[in-house]
């Protein structure tokens, strides 16, 4: 799994303590297109002043198989899931029911540092005016 939205879930409780925080560092994120399900294309979203951005991340150890099935690779692995929110008013015509928690540079510390409830206030969608939607033209197949 890679999005966690409800943190109060009994699965998600141990990882949300400050030893499995982590940051997530993102340029730029997408969502599946909703006008282009077949084939599958995807909407880009990335901050409006162009800076690199990050998700509230927890991470965890895992032991199993990854990897494609002719090749898996056993573990343990150490993945991560990032927070989800509410969809700002950029991402819900695209994901209506949840966007990735991005945190701002003032809040970085918060999430990898303070109490639980402290930093899980910080989930919630990140201001308007800060996530822009990317033209098409924007991102090319070498971008991702």
């Amino acid at each position: 799994m890679t999005n966690v939205r409800n943190t109060n879930s009994a699965f998600w409780k141990p990882w949300l303590k400050v030893e499995h925080r982590c940051l997530v560092p993102v340029a730029r994120f997408a969502e599946p297109d909703p006008e282009k399900p077949k084939p599958r294309a995807e909407r880009w979203f990335a901050r409006s002043d162009g800076a690199p951005m990050f998700f509230a991340g927890i991470w965890r150890t895992w032991d199993g198989d990854r990897g494609p099935k002719s090749k898996p690779v056993s573990g343990p692995h150490r993945i991560f899931s990032f927070l989800t929110c509410e969809p700002n008013r950029v991402v819900a015509p695209t994901h209506p029911k949840a966007m990735p928690v991005i945190l701002s540079p003032a809040d970085v510390e918060t999430w990898l540092k303070a109490p639980a409830a402290e930093a899980l206030a910080l989930q919630k969608p990140s201001p308007d005016d800060e996530l822009i939607l990317l033209a098409r033209e924007e991102v090319s197949d070498g971008d991702v």
